[in-house]
């Protein structure tokens, strides 16, 4: 949601599809283990540790060394899993995975040596493995293994999402003759028409405060409001706890004061609401405000009535259901090639390239491959130039190279086609509309074929001269394309216009016809942002790509996951060190 969080304007806040974390369940096992004891089979167990960015283990003989190192930070151990060749280990390791960030793990398998000791240095080491999330849950199945130490010794790693994490609640609420406070001071105000909204808050259990989580539009001019159909995931609501506390508070809409006057209040949870709105029933609770009294204290009023017009909890398909039945997640980047980066072979230009560090450009481009690589299904992403030169003749839109796959490869790519050419050269100006034509006509092209989805990403130095164009574009792109578009802003030009293609702050874009777009695609951000820190660039660049990938699939599209791929068979020929 693009709303700060106590900006409460006209606009209801973004109705939400995907949970804001997808909690996953690591299961682990190990085949063909070696004895280490001369009268037994191995007593195994394994330890599981989070690496921060940017850090490596130090890997001896293809494997991480036997002890973690100090920036490790431990999250478990498993049971000990006794005289067993093969165990399957009972206790799970529960995470939290997020798409746009590397999150990178050692996990290390021992055997106990020392029997109810937990100083590591009293076991036996096996073996382990260093692997990111985005690798595990992109592999096929989920699945991971890596052989350890001995020659036919397996370590298996499983990521199973939770399914409570899908829940969604799809409501729709209206007001009946709810009850202005009289004014003591003005009593004109009393005649005022009533300009409502309500606010979803859920209870903050550290503190025992209402956190506001959600927000409907304003309505105009009634006591008897009907508010829009909204989803927002149960996890966002209530910590996918229905039974938590749950409040609804209906506002009065101040236009020139953002001390909004409350109208009143409902208390409940997800789980009596949908309770009773089961069997097509309309439920109805009754609004209260509080009333002080002359002297003291306070007292609750019956000011109105709360309907529930409708209220059922449904699943949704999470993006990673999408991709582990084989859908892919192609990319396709965009490279601002004019002369707002700068006088072309000098140092301060944005595309300088030396052997010792990485430009804006290539750190981005590595990073961002990185990520996408891991649910890609071939070969199928490509990179394009804007605004350029080649051989003096100048391309709007071109396609340096396709057919790529991962971050180096995308690198590679760049660096040959733009830093390393001897016949390019900068050009000008920036239209933005060709590229995200190619871009939507790729994309529709492919899913007739297989399932997929493109993600545009386009790096950009400075202004578009192409704006209406491309907002009309966006519009049609929205309805008919499974694409997201992000925007990057390099260096520290002024990047204001190009941050309208987001929308501004009464809600959505609209089209040359007054249409809003039928979904958000857009995203920008920019190195300066984040004081030129590439993974923090690209991790708020892709934040938004789930809620967009299945909001386009599932709701718009209306199209299910494909079945699961399984895993591979496993066995010693087929893995790695």
């Amino acid at each position: 949601m693009k709303h700060r969080k106590q900006d409460f304007g006209k606009a209801a806040w973004s109705s939400k599809v995907t949970a804001p974390v997808i909690k996953i369940d690591l299961v682990i096992q190990c085949k063909q283990l070696p004895k280490k004891d001369l009268l037994s089979q191995a007593d195994a167990f394994c330890v599981l540790w989070r690496v921060p960015n940017g850090y490596t283990p130090k890997i001896v003989h293809g494997m991480p060394c036997k002890l973690p190192g100090r920036q490790e930070e431990e999250r478990g151990r498993t049971e000990v899993a006794r005289a067993c060749v093969h165990p399957t280990f009972k206790h799970r390791f529960r995470l939290e995975y997020s798409f746009h960030e590397e999150q990178t793990f050692v996990l290390r398998a021992y055997n106990e040596d020392l029997r109810y000791s937990t100083d590591l240095k009293e076991h036996d080491y096996l073996g382990g493995c260093l692997f990111t999330l985005g690798q595990l849950m992109g592999a096929r199945g989920c699945t991971l293994a890596k052989r350890l130490g001995h020659e036919r010794a397996i370590l298996i790693v499983t990521g199973e999402e939770i399914i409570e994490t899908r829940e969604v609640l799809e409501f729709r609420f209206s007001c009946q003759d709810l009850v202005k406070e009289r004014n003591i001071i003005d009593q004109s105000k009393v005649l005022d028409q009533c300009r409502p909204y309500f606010r979803l808050e859920r209870l903050n259990n550290e503190d025992q405060s209402w956190e506001v989580v959600w927000k409907s539009e304003v309505l105009k001019d009634t006591l008897d409001p009907t508010w829009s159909h909204a989803r927002l995931p149960l996890q966002l609501l209530c910590h996918d706890n229905q039974s938590n506390p749950l409040k609804i508070t209906i506002w009065d809409y101040e236009k020139h004061s953002n001390n909004h006057n409350l109208l009143g209040f409902v208390e409940s949870t997800v789980a009596e609401i949908v309770d009773k709105a089961k069997d097509g029933g309309i439920p109805v609770f009754i609004v209260m405000r509080e009333k002080k009294k002359l002297f003291r204290g306070s007292k609750l009023k019956h000011v109105g009535l709360l309907k529930v017009l409708k209220a059922t909890v449904i699943q949704i398909p999470s993006m990673l259901q999408y991709l582990s039945g084989g859908c892919s997640l192609d990319l396709m980047i965009g490279i601002d090639c004019t002369t707002s980066n700068g006088e072309w072979g000098s140092e301060k230009n944005m595309h300088f390239s030396a052997s010792h560090w990485l430009n804006d450009y290539q750190a981005g481009i590595m990073q961002l491959g990185s990520i996408a690589e891991n649910f890609a299904r071939g070969k199928n992403s490509s990179i394009w130039g804007i605004g350029g030169k080649l051989n003096d003749k100048y391309f709007r839109c071109h396609c340096l190279e396709d057919r790529l796959c991962g971050g180096k490869e995308l690198l590679q790519a760049y660096d040959d086609n733009i830093p390393d050419n001897p016949d390019f050269s900068l050009g000008e100006p920036a239209f933005l509309r060709p590229l995200i034509q190619s871009a939507t006509f790729r994309t529709i092209k492919a899913s007739k074929k297989r399932q997929c989805y493109t993600v545009l990403t386009v790096f950009i130095a400075g202004e578009i001269v192409d704006l209406p164009e491309t907002v009309d574009l966006i519009c049609t792109a929205a309805e008919d394309a499974p694409l997201s578009i992000v925007l990057i802003g390099v260096g520290n030009g002024d990047f204001t216009q190009v941050q309208k293609l987001c929308g501004d702050e009464n809600g959505r874009i609209r089209d040359s016809r007054g249409i809003p777009v039928a979904r958000e695609i857009v995203t920008f951000v920019s190195f300066k942002q984040f004081a030129g820190n590439a993974t923090e660039v690209i991790a708020a660049a892709l934040k938004n790509i789930p809620e967009q990938f299945v909001e386009y699939h599932a709701v718009m599209n209306g199209s299910k996951p494909l079945p699961a791929i399984p895993p591979p068979k496993f066995d010693e020929k087929s893995t790695k060190r």
